[in-house]
């Protein structure tokens, strides 16, 4: 067993992996740790390992749970830690993590099958509930804590359940994927979802309403940090916007094709949503845009040859939650940089014709004021532009408090429910 070194306090077991997940879960960790209610122990999956580690949490990985029988397991996750094509930092947690997975796996649906769905899914066809029931009956956590994640994560809350322990559901965005998951209501004694219009939608396809808890996501609580917001009001003075109405433009690519996605998109569609923006800021002189490119898209420098007063690109070493407060307004397809700005209080725009539309609900979800099309871009900009009001009730409910402490107050309050809830 790995045991517990905090004298009387409950261990809480934080679940996830990297990325935006970990910056969702680990301040509720901190705090947590922080306010002497529990003693967090984080099992730290794949990319998670290093800010976890470096945070001072008690950090675990698969490799802290093999076992004198997983010979095989560690063959197979050897062979398959030689065929990735980022080679892990930590190549034995990769190897043990790999390995367990899979041959869990092979054992659930067979040596020929569980190839197949490698072949098609690779590491998102795994759900290793053997070895998080192994985790938890080692660790006898009080409580179970994972983001909306597949794969480990989920197989954390479910084993949870089977074994009686509670457990939470951080859901980070939109809950879309994992739609049919997170509205069972076995699935996790509570959700922490972004805000009221991501609640109702899981209520209204059938979780029951005092499961699910309108959060918001801890990983955006800095976007309420007074010298960020000064860094945004600074960036907005120095470059002589502050009588205009000034739009940041938050460009995501767009797939031809996207797996289980009807349609066919048009790759071009962000371009032309920001000639549109420029022609618009050129024709009004009461515009300013920044130009805010996804990382995997070319530098809007292509655009930007001949200096305009009133039009600057945002790179993406400037900090996106400044740039936000720099701006009246943020315009968006369907990037998430969308829901960071709802959450700043910021008007939000989409603009639709995205064959990702139907992920990204953000005017029904509360996280958008309006939405346009291509061709009402132009007249929407046309004229004098007046700043609207941001601030519908369910995004006015993130000013009260932070988001960290919101999800930390259903953890105390879930803690202790067994199996049955």
């Amino acid at each position: 067993m790995v045991s517990g070194d905090d004298g009387g306090l409950p261990l809480w077991l934080f679940v996830s992996y990297g990325g935006g997940h970990a910056k969702a879960l680990l301040p509720v960790a901190l705090r947590a740790k922080e306010l002497g209610l529990a003693q967090p122990v984080y099992l730290a999956l794949t990319t998670a390992a290093a800010p976890v580690r470096a945070s001072g949490l008690r950090t675990l990985g698969f490799l802290d749970f093999l076992e004198p029988g997983d010979l095989r397991a560690l063959h197979k996750g050897q062979e398959l830690a030689a065929q990735l094509t980022v080679q892990a930092t930590d190549r034995q947690e990769s190897v043990a993590y790999l390995g367990l997975s899979y041959t869990e796996m092979e054992d659930r649906l067979g040596v020929d099958e569980a190839a197949r769905q490698y072949r098609k899914y690779g590491r998102q066809a795994f759900l290793p509930l053997g070895v998080l029931r192994r985790v938890i009956g080692s660790l006898r956590p009080a409580l179970v804590v994972a983001t909306n994640s597949p794969r480990a994560e989920q197989a954390a809350i479910e084993a949870a359940r089977g074994l009686g322990v509670p457990s939470v559901c951080l859901v980070d965005l939109l809950g879309i994927w994992e739609r049919d998951t997170l509205v069972r209501r076995d699935y996790a004694d509570a959700l922490c979802v972004l805000n009221a219009g991501v609640r109702d939608s899981l209520v209204a396809a059938g979780r029951r309403a005092g499961d699910v808890h309108a959060t918001g996501n801890p990983a955006f609580d800095s976007l309420h940090d007074p010298a960020i917001r000064a860094e945004g009001a600074r960036l907005r003075t120095q470059l002589g916007w502050d009588g205009l109405h000034v739009c940041m433009y938050a460009s995501s690519p767009e797939p031809a094709h996207s797996p289980d996605v009807e349609g066919i998109g048009d790759p071009a569609f962000p371009r032309r949503i920001e000639q549109a923006l420029l022609d618009a800021v050129r024709a009004n002189p009461a515009l300013a845009l920044w130009i805010r490119r996804h990382p995997s898209e070319a530098g809007a420098g292509v655009v930007l040859r001949e200096p305009h007063p009133r039009i600057r690109e945002s790179t993406s070493a400037m900090p996106v939650h400044a740039c936000i407060h720099a701006s009246d307004e943020v315009i968006v397809t369907v990037s998430t940089v969308g829901v960071e700005a709802a959450i700043a209080g910021k008007v939000v725009t989409q603009v639709r014709g995205s064959i990702l539309d139907h992920l990204s609900p953000y005017l029904a979800l509360g996280l958008a004021d309006r939405e346009l099309t291509l061709a009402q871009l132009a007249g929407a900009y046309a004229g004098p532009v007046l700043a609207r009001t941001a601030g519908t009730s369910a995004r006015a409910a993130f000013a009260a408090g932070a988001a960290t402490d919101r999800v930390v107050q259903v953890l105390q309050s879930v803690q202790g429910r067994g199996r049955g809830h």
